[in-house]
This record gives C-alpha cells, sequence and structure tokens, in this order.
C-alpha cells in the first residue's frame, strides 16, 4: 500500500493546471513564470509550443503544466489559454486566432468564410498581390485610369491613407 501511495504521490506532482505570471521571449524560446496549486510558484518553465507559430501569452493566462518524471524543477507548459480575450461567436468547427492584448485583430476561419479584423491597421509584406489570380496594384506600380481627364497610365505615387 506503502508503494502504491507513492505512486499516486509521484502520478499527481506530473500534470497540473497552472496561472503564468509573466513571460518573456528570449532566444528561442518562451519561459514563463507560473503559479501552480496551493501557491505553488515556478519559473524558467519553458512553453512548449507547435511548429511554426509561437506567442507570449498574458499575465493571468491559464495553461497545462507537465513536470517531467514528477520533478517540479523541470516544468514545461504543454497547453496555454486565455478565457478574458476567447471569441464566443464560433461555431462548431470554426477557429480564430486572436489577440490577447485588447486590441480587437482577429483572423476566424468560418464555415464559409476567412474574415479578418484588423481594427487599427492591416499591414500586408509582399512585393506582389493577387486576388483570384489579378495582381492588385501597389504605390509604384503604373495603372490604366479609363476616363475623364486623367485618361491614360499613371504611376501610384502614394496608397490609400498615406500622407503625401
Amino acid at each position: 500500500m506503502k508503494t502504491l501511495s507513492a505512486i499516486s504521490r509521484r502520478l499527481s506532482l506530473m500534470i497540473g493546471r497552472c496561472v503564468i505570471r509573466a513571460a518573456e521571449a528570449s532566444g528561442g524560446r518562451v519561459l514563463v513564470a507560473l503559479e501552480g496549486l496551493e501557491d505553488e510558484g515556478g519559473s524558467g518553465c519553458e512553453l512548449a509550443e507547435p511548429t511554426s507559430f509561437t506567442s507570449v501569452p498574458p499575465s493571468g493566462a491559464e495553461g497545462v503544466a507537465l513536470s517531467i518524471m514528477g520533478e517540479r524543477g523541470h516544468r514545461v507548459i504543454l497547453s496555454l489559454g486565455d478565457r478574458r480575450f476567447r471569441p464566443r461567436d464560433l461555431t462548431q468547427g470554426e477557429a480564430s486566432l486572436f489577440d490577447c492584448a485588447g486590441g480587437g485583430n482577429r483572423i476566424d476561419v468560418l464555415k464559409d468564410r476567412i474574415r479578418i479584423t484588423a481594427p487599427a491597421r492591416l499591414e500586408i509584406l509582399t512585393p506582389h498581390a493577387t486576388i483570384n489570380g489579378q495582381a492588385i496594384a501597389t504605390v509604384g506600380d503604373e495603372v490604366d485610369v479609363q476616363g475623364g481627364s486623367s485618361a491614360g497610365r499613371h504611376l501610384i505615387v502614394t496608397g490609400v491613407g498615406d500622407p503625401g
């Protein structure tokens, strides 16, 4: 019975919920300070992230912490979420990428469309863009103006809303 108790204790130490208190992105990884059950803290815990995705979680985000071999000195955060900022308007099968800074920026993959919401500014960095195979004119391109006193080819010298 004593052996089962020791195994049970070790298993209970292996995985648990935690709350992020601080996060720092340095080098090739994100390290977090966390608070676990019964005010048990920890710092320097690595956030395990999926390939091609990274984030720096805000203080107060919740996660699942895994203690390798039940050792609290070597914890890895497996999953994070922040219910304070999570969109609540999605339906089954839909997904969203959203900011936790309260800015309202989102990319939603919905059943019938993809929706990008950028309340302040949307910036796309590319020298060439197309929609349905048709090139989008950008600053520096020559375009045909089809009527009025401005008819002919003209260079786009400023973007919409750009000063100058």
